[in-house]
């Protein structure tokens, strides 16, 4: 296994290599996850491998796992999530026109081929596409102090002031 930071690809060569890498990177390297992270302990597996598709077409396979530490949007506390990813890329050469059909195909999504590919911006997208919009508990509390009483309504002390008058 090694360490994901400042690895760089010819994802096309790679692709037609039909080579294989693996590793994995430590949560505190995703810069990008910092605002939707609890904490950023612990790290990802990963492995992105190249192959050919249907008409020799280039792929990178990503695949990602582990479990990182969202904020949950009712309570604010650490959500642990797994992550289980299997993302395929379509290498489109630069300059050449990305085919309809391809985009409309929900198997793989178009990416540029590029000559260094840094291979943690790719394992750091597919964390980012994987993650919900707004991840919460099943249940749990809103913050704030929470002393067992409901509170007051502010109609209701208007309409207390309006007894009295």
């Amino acid at each position: 296994m090694m360490q994901l930071s400042n690895v760089l690809i010819d994802s096309l060569e790679f692709a037609r290599g039909e080579r294989r890498m693996a590793g994995v990177v430590p949560v505190r390297s995703l810069q990008r996850l910092a605002d939707v992270l609890a904490d950023a302990e612990g790290e990802l597996s990963w492995v992105v491998r190249g192959e050919f598709g249907e008409d020799r077409k280039p792929f990178l396979v990503i695949e990602v796992t582990g479990e990182i530490r969202l904020i949950c949007q009712r309570c604010l506390a650490g959500l642990p999530y797994d992550l289980d990813i299997e993302s395929r890329l379509l290498l489109v050469p630069p300059g050449r026109p990305w085919p309809d059909e391809d985009l409309e195909d929900d198997s793989a999504d178009p990416i540029e081929a590029l000559e260094q590919q840094p291979l943690l911006a790719l394992v750091e997208d597919e964390v980012l596409l994987a993650l919900p919009i707004a991840p919460r508990h099943e249940s749990c509390a809103t913050p704030g102090f929470d002393d067992g009483r409901a509170a007051a309504s502010p109609f209701a002390t208007l309409a207390q002031l309006k007894k009295r008058h």
